[in-house]
């Protein structure tokens, strides 16, 4: 089964890279970002340009956190990437989301008691491959486990109470899937995933300064810095 993500090609002065925006993305930077405490400080429009090669990015933070992220090239500004969705913060790092196609995580056969694990959850494409960009958590869990593989286990010793588990799409945080459990009656769930056909993405962008006159955004697996032209 193929999965899509955003993927652009372009040309630079320097050299010639094939950037693709991950849906789980971390900011190549060596920038000391300024944490924002009111975000309507980050509100505006910001652009990037490279005139020799005609390349240009611009970002849109909307007031009703609506987000455009659009990258452009040539004489005629033709899209590589022209991405509408919405901008959360977490901490220092502001987060670019599009707005994915519907997923669905369906049960997969009766679960079962398997007294090697405390808790075991398999997830699989219709074809048979292993899930990607799940994960699994539960209320007073360590965290959110990321599923490798498309499993999730905790060790026997690793005891896990009667509790409500969810299953979520790393990406964006959607929960595709929750079950009651207790290890009592069965602790091993199996599911098949039917993914976006567009995958989520997330775009992390810093602000270097106290206005947020500056947005140092990813692209690819570099940076670029933005400036404010309104807003």
């Amino acid at each position: 089964m193929q999965r899509k993500f955003e993927c652009i090609v372009r040309g630079s002065a320097s050299a010639l890279l094939t950037l693709c925006t991950p849906a789980i993305a971390q900011l190549p930077s060596n920038s000391v970002p300024v944490f924002i405490t009111d975000q309507r400080v980050l509100v505006g429009r910001y652009h990037y340009e490279e005139k020799s090669d005609n390349f240009k990015i611009d970002v849109h933070l909307n007031a009703d956190h609506t987000a455009l992220y659009r990258i452009t090239t040539g004489p005629t500004d033709s899209d590589f990437i022209k991405a509408e969705g919405f901008w959360t913060v977490e901490g220092d790092v502001i987060h670019i989301h599009n707005r994915p196609s519907p997923a669905r995580l369906d049960s997969s056969g009766s679960p079962t008691l398997d007294p090697t694990v405390a808790i075991s959850v398999i997830a699989t494409n219709a074809d048979g491959t292993p899930a990607e960009g799940l994960g699994v958590t539960w209320p007073d869990a360590s965290g959110l486990y990321a599923m490798s593989d498309g499993r999730h286990a905790n060790r026997a010793a690793e005891k896990v109470p009667r509790t409500k588990v969810s299953i979520v799409r790393l990406a964006d945080r959607t929960v595709l899937a929750t079950f009651d459990f207790d290890p009592r009656t069965a602790n091993s769930f199996r599911f098949t995933y039917h993914p976006s056909d567009v995958e989520p993405f997330d775009i992390p962008a810093i602000a270097l300064d106290s206005r947020a006159q500056t947005l140092e955004v990813e692209v690819g697996t570099a940076s670029a810095k933005l400036q404010r032209v309104a807003g």
